[in-house]
């Protein structure tokens, strides 16, 4: 064996062919061969002797190797084989791009484990021979676009709602992507990959040009609709469906949400059940023997109640049984100790049910109601969907809401019943708390007055 021949195949947009000849025998003399060419294989190097579909190739006495390039003519089938009478070995590589479907039949190939791309590659015999059938993938039908990842964002505000959506897009083909708008929306920003880029609407249609590969579009919008009782995302589709959509509602601080509806993966509004498990409290605690309340008393105090915490709520209730307790004649035959502890921790409580009272009402006329929104991440302010799968148009998530005012006009009425009973409930507890004394001393002992010795 003289040389080694090497021929890398590479199937591609272009099919090339790269052979490299190596010296195998010791330098010192000259090498002259004659390479059989593949079927339809253009050399495109200069400076090449070709013959009979033979080349001439001829190594100095110092040279060590000889390459060419050249172009192979498309085919369906190509074959690679050497001769018993070759004074040299062959080594076949071939590297084929995804648009082409490969198939080997003959000599088996190899894998080198020093290269990732699993070149498969030959090491013939002489008088093997390897034949390779190649073909174009078949089209499977379908889009050539895929919405990876989608968040509609929607801000609303007092006459005027701004809408955000953000596509994550792969794309296999060039093409222009439409997105159906709402009837009435004004696009003021629309960027591609981070660039911003003129919006060119067709009637209800933002065309959007993408290319190949991974991208982003961004689009805003404006529509002049005022948020209603009940709010309904705006209809948006899509020419293709859409995989991972996340759906997010800004709430102004002017609106007060009581329900949501949407994909199950979404906020819940968690204050009617607490409000239904405080009415039947408030029921079961009316028609206790000891109760220092009435049933609608109790109903209307849990109400208010709901918008502290739950170990707050316990505590107030508590303090009303406490009252009830302190005018008993089992309160009054306690020793003088006790009876004292019991009076400091009556003055202690008092004050921090006072307190409870005090952030209720401040918390309803300044603040916000608790509504115990909870789910996906959600707050009273930011409802959040998520929806791992859908159709051509994005999912149309809504709440139902009402102007605050309306929650601060209930809490003024809950806070002038609340000022009117507190008045009876702190008269009482002064009355309960002073009954018996309010503190009690210690028993003196009685000194007998002295004898007289006339007596």
């Amino acid at each position: 064996t003289l040389a080694s021949v090497e021929r890398r195949i590479e199937l591609g947009l272009v099919w090339q062919v790269r052979t490299t000849v190596t010296r195998l025998s010791p330098g010192g003399k000259a090498i002259a061969l004659r390479v059989p060419l593949l079927e339809g294989e253009n050399v495109l190097s200069s400076n090449v002797q070709i013959k009979d579909g033979l080349i001439e190739v001829r190594l100095g006495a110092q040279q060590e190797a000889f390459s060419w390039e050249s172009e192979l003519t498309p085919s369906a089938t190509l074959s690679l084989a050497t001769n018993a009478s070759d004074s040299w070995t062959e080594v076949w590589q071939l590297v084929a791009s995804p648009v082409w479907n490969v198939s080997i039949s003959g000599l088996a190939p190899v894998f080198e484990p020093g290269n990732p791309d699993l070149v498969p590659v030959w090491h013939p015999w002489p008088g093997e021979s390897v034949k390779l059938g190649i073909s174009r993938p078949e089209a499977i039908p379908g889009s050539t676009v895929t919405v990876e990842n989608a968040t509609h964002e929607v801000t609303l505000g007092m006459r005027q709602s701004t809408t955000v959506l953000s596509l994550g897009l792969r794309c296999s083909l060039g093409e222009d992507f439409s997105i159906t708008l709402p009837t009435d929306a004004a696009v003021s920003s629309l960027t591609l990959n981070g660039a911003v880029i003129p919006a060119r609407m067709d009637s209800r249609q933002l065309i959007v040009p993408l290319r190949p590969g991974e991208q982003t579009v961004h689009v805003e919008w404006k529509t002049n609709v005022p948020p209603g009782i009940h709010f309904r995302m705006e209809e948006v589709g899509l020419p293709v469906g859409s995989a991972n959509i996340n759906t997010v509602v800004n709430i102004p601080d002017s609106r007060w949400v009581l329900w949501t509806d949407g994909p199950l993966r979404g906020p819940a509004v968690r204050f009617w059940t607490i409000l239904a498990c405080s009415l039947l409290a408030a029921w079961m605690l009316g028609r206790l023997a000891a109760s220092p309340l009435s049933v609608p008393e109790w109903i209307l105090l849990g109400i208010g109640l709901t918008q502290v915490s739950l170990p707050a709520a316990v505590l107030v209730v508590g303090w009303l049984f406490y009252l009830s307790w302190r005018g008993s004649e089992s309160f009054n035959r306690l020793p003088a100790l006790g009876f004292n502890v019991l009076q400091l921790f009556l003055v202690g409580l008092t004050t921090v049910a006072l307190g409870v009272f005090v952030s209720v009402v401040a918390a309803g006329l300044l603040g916000n109601p608790e509504m115990f929104i909870a789910g996906n991440g959600s707050t009273r302010s930011t409802l959040r969907w998520y929806l791992a799968r859908c159709g051509e148009s994005l999912p149309q998530p809504g709440c139902i809401s009402i102007s605050i005012w309306w929650f601060r006009l209930l809490m003024l009425a809950w806070a002038l019943w609340l000022a009117a009973s507190l008045l009876r409930w702190l008269r009482l507890a002064w009355v309960r708390f002073s009954t018996g004394g309010c503190f009690r001393g210690g028993k003196k002992k009685v000194v007998a007055p002295p004898i007289d010795p006339a007596v």
